[in-house]
């Protein structure tokens, strides 16, 4: 018996929960090693911290590339979509050697957010997009949650010490738990 490959979708979601469970690794690791490190009389929290961002740099690059393809997913036919997301990529790799690494992250982050935004206003406005599930109250669920971790993300990546850390830091926070309310609570609203 054949088996069949595993779906676009499931293996978006099984990567992105991957990274997810590293970071959460990472963290675990992170906790152990602050209590055994602090101990020591060379301990600095400043290399700490930059260690610590060293190991989840690679982690971030991770959920950002998992994000420019899963959000035009919706919108785009598999050809379309490898196009757009090599696009994505080579315009965020065009601007890290001119802006650094967090805007260049932020390129990507900003251009799927301005997507995930546009496929938000077509869900709402009763257009026929790509999703798993059936629902007015689960695709718009989605749509809030997938907007609201580009957001929270990009806010992480590139506003600290901002004026709009906070506002943005809250924004995103409501739109991911406004998301999931309509997901999981209220996914039979047509």
């Amino acid at each position: 018996m054949k088996k069949k490959p595993l779906g676009w979708d499931i293996t978006l979601t099984l990567l992105t929960s991957l990274t997810l469970a590293a970071f959460g690794l990472l963290c675990l690791y992170g906790m152990f090693y602050y209590k055994y490190a602090s101990a020591k009389p060379s301990w600095s929290i400043g290399a700490y911290q930059m260690m610590m961002n060293r190991l989840a740099a690679p982690l971030t690059i991770l959920l950002i590339l998992w994000l420019v393809l899963c959000i035009p997913k919706r919108l785009f036919s598999r050809k379309v979509l490898f196009a757009y997301s090599a696009a994505v990529v080579a315009v965020s790799l065009g601007a890290y050697p001119l802006f650094g690494l967090a805007p260049a992250l932020s390129t990507a982050l900003i251009l799927s957010s301005l997507l995930q935004a546009l496929i938000l206003v077509l869900v709402i406005f009763g257009a026929n997009l790509r999703f798993s599930r059936r629902g007015l109250a689960v695709r718009i669920g989605s749509s809030l949650i997938h907007l609201g971790f580009v957001l929270f993300v990009l806010d992480l990546a590139m506003l600290r010490g901002s004026p709009w850390h906070i506002p943005l830091f809250w924004v995103g926070t409501i739109l991911m738990c406004g998301g999931c309310a309509l997901t999981f609570y209220f996914p039979r609203i047509k």
